[in-house]
């Protein structure tokens, strides 16, 4: 006897507050409600705003069908009013000023108990794989050009209104923990808290996740931000309840493997105008009762842009670009409205990439990849994985060499289209001093993919130590597009499978 699945209805603002107020008023659903704090001091709050971005020096002109590229209040779900939050998410506006420029001053500064606005003017280095507690009705924001913070990340404890916007978070990645398996911390980690705006922000070569948004939060954005070299970039749910709300708008994912996102549980999940490239795993995926709109954005060279992971789960699309993609590309019809929530206009999906080029990210903040990428687990190198040092010289508008310092990394990197001629060389010279290693099937991914032409491999070792017979194609150390790889001085230990892994 068979059972019909029987979609859920789109929900309503109705449903979703009736659903949001059951998680709020208790915390047998969530664990530890967001404490009850005093909202921020009174006063012309849209004027405050705007004197806070003449404080961080960003650009105030410029702006889409979407509105200002620096948004002065909230967006999406992070500007929708709360209980003494009529404007939405404004984290300390109103509160005190405080610059801090060392760690044991940045510590005591977001974690006080009342509103704060917390300047970071340049590079703040934590101690490195802590994370900071931040307080709620708390701002922290990169000053002028150049913030960031290094070696560390940021943590929401059942907090309510925080902003965290134009700063990069960078480095606190584990040499050789490319997994995040002995490195559990992460970029920012939301924990049962509401009303969380990440803008202009971007994170590379982090712990574990970039952004963790866990245990039922809800009234989060984040937009105008990257996404970069990493494992595990976006990663939503931890949770039996499907009550967070979250947007994703204006951000790009470059160069990733999966969580692009990951969206578990979410009651209202709004992805738009965002760019999407380079994925190995997966892109966007709806997972157990999430219900996700993706609108107006672009995948350029993704396996499984969209993905229905579980029967619950409900994906839509509109208005998409799927450019180089393959695998899944999930549409189970209308999930949600966002105009049920809040007011939007996506971009047109044509504008996204010129938009997020010029816009995404921190102010000013401008990638440059020297003609050698080295890469070293010592810290001497200028990344610790090769997988990060191909998104480099993907991205660079010049041709990068790869040197790989000695050592044993285990990854799974994509050589993307349009890296023709590269060249990734062992730096000793002695291939068996350099190790790629992974131990997946051939069906999930090889140790490396290499999806351009004329491509150069030199002196070091490639490895699938997934258990296979030799010759049989199930543990590929190297699946490549075409006849044209060259390798020299390369020891293989698994297979070398010839074809389009596309089709």
């Amino acid at each position: 006897m068979s059972t019909a699945h029987h979609r859920p209805a789109p929900l309503s603002r109705r449903r979703l507050g009736a659903l949001l107020g059951a998680a709020a008023g208790g915390a047998a659903l969530a664990g530890t409600a967001a404490p009850a704090l005093a909202a921020p001091a009174a006063g012309d709050v849209p004027a405050q705003a705007e004197d806070l971005l003449r404080r961080l020096r960003v650009p105030t002109g410029p702006s889409t069908a979407d509105g200002p590229v620096w948004a002065p209040l909230a967006t999406g779900f992070a500007g929708v009013p709360g209980d003494e939050l009529p404007h939405g998410t404004v984290g300390g506006l109103g509160g005190r000023v405080v610059t801090a420029t060392t760690a044991e001053e940045f510590t005591a500064a977001v974690g006080t108990e009342e509103p704060t606005i917390v300047l970071v003017p340049g590079t703040l280095t934590l101690p490195f794989g802590t994370m900071v507690d931040v307080a709620s009705h708390t701002t922290i924001a990169g000053a002028g050009r150049g913030a960031e913070i290094v070696g560390g990340g940021l943590r929401l404890p059942s907090v309510r209104n925080v902003v965290i916007r134009n700063l990069t978070m960078r480095d606190s990645f584990l040499p050789g923990d490319w997994d995040g398996k002995d490195n559990d911390h992460d970029g920012i980690r939301v924990d049962t808290s509401d009303h969380v705006w990440i803008d202009h922000c971007e994170f590379l070569r982090l712990g574990d996740g970039q952004v963790d948004i866990r245990k039922d939060s809800t009234h989060v954005t984040v937009s105008w931000s990257i996404f970069r070299d990493h494992n595990k970039t976006l990663g939503v749910g931890w949770t039996d309840n499907a009550v967070t709300t979250l947007t994703v708008h204006h951000t790009r994912f470059s160069n990733t493997h999966q969580r692009n996102g990951s969206i578990d549980q979410v009651a209202a999940g709004h992805m738009y105008d965002n760019w999407h490239a380079g994925h190995s795993s997966y892109g966007m995926s709806a997972r157990g009762a999430g219900q996700v709109l993706v609108e107006n954005s672009v995948f350029q060279h993704v396996r499984n842009p969209l993905i229905q992971s579980d029967p619950e789960s409900e994906i839509h699309q509109t208005g998409c670009v799927f450019e180089g993609t393959w695998g899944s590309h999930d549409d189970t019809g209308e999930t949600i409205d966002p105009a049920d929530f809040y007011a939007h206009a996506a971009d047109p999906t044509d504008q996204v990439i010129p938009l997020l080029t010029r816009h995404a990210g921190p102010h000013a903040r401008t990638e440059r990849a020297p003609r050698t990428v080295r890469v070293a687990q010592d810290g001497s190198g200028d990344v610790a994985s090769i997988h990060a040092a191909i998104g480099t010289a993907w991205r660079s508008p010049h041709p990068v060499e790869i040197v790989v310092a000695p050592g044993t990394y285990r990854e799974v990197p994509t050589i993307w289209p349009g890296l023709d001629g590269l060249v990734i060389r062992g730096e000793s010279g002695e291939a068996a001093e350099v190790v790629l290693t992974y131990d997946k099937r051939t069906t999930d991914w090889a140790s490396l993919t290499v999806l351009s032409s004329e491509v150069t491999l030199r002196s070091l070792t490639v490895e699938n130590t997934y258990p296979a017979d030799p010759g049989s194609g199930e543990a590929a150390a190297i699946r490549h597009l075409d006849d044209t790889l060259a390798l020299e001085d390369v020891e293989l230990r698994g297979d070398l499978v010839l074809g389009d892994p596309r089709r």
